[in-house]
């Protein structure tokens, strides 16, 4: 590989985190309202460390899943999940695009989180990732939630995030 190769490619994986980073901020705020949630502790997390740590984890494609935990204070289980897988295989799309018509519509499948809930978002990585200023926090528990893939709804030539959620 060339030295122009190495840069357009660097530049590209750039860019691309970028957008799926902005985007995965719209969505999770989408979904934290849909919920009937104040999106505040989103927005604060997201622009304190949330951003810098997705975005710098996809520009070296290490980043597999960023998690969003609805739950009641005090409680060990999730009451509801929403879990974005990250791949790195989008070569076959010429564009990038988010389907937020079709994650809302994944909204109606998907049990809303009881009032008086709470939430937090997390990310994972694949080993061997830079570090970044993460802690390891356990995931809730799922109790009887069960994984439903509710498809790809953000897609770049380099990344691609889809999202599953429980019900």
């Amino acid at each position: 590989m060339s030295v122009a190769n190495t840069y357009a490619q660097s530049y590209a994986r750039t860019q691309t985190a970028i957008f799926v980073a902005d985007k995965m901020r719209n969505l999770m705020k989408t979904l934290v309202l849909d919920a009937g949630l104040n999106p505040t502790a989103l927005m604060d997390a997201w622009s304190k460390w949330l951003y810098d740590a997705a975005r710098k984890l996809m520009e070296t494609g290490h980043l597999t899943n960023l998690i969003i935990e609805f739950y009641q204070p005090g409680s060990a289980e999730a009451c509801g999940r929403w879990d974005f897988p990250i791949r790195y295989d989008g070569a076959d799309i010429d564009d990038m695009w988010v389907d937020v018509d079709y994650f809302r519509q994944s909204f109606a499948k998907a049990p809303r989180p009881p009032a008086g809930c709470s939430y937090r978002v997390l990310l994972q990585h694949a080993p061997g990732a830079p570090s970044v200023g993460l802690a390891t926090v356990q995931l809730m528990g799922l109790g009887s939630l069960a994984a439903r893939e509710a498809g790809t709804v953000i897609a770049t030539p380099d990344i691609m995030a889809s999202a599953t959620y429980y019900k």
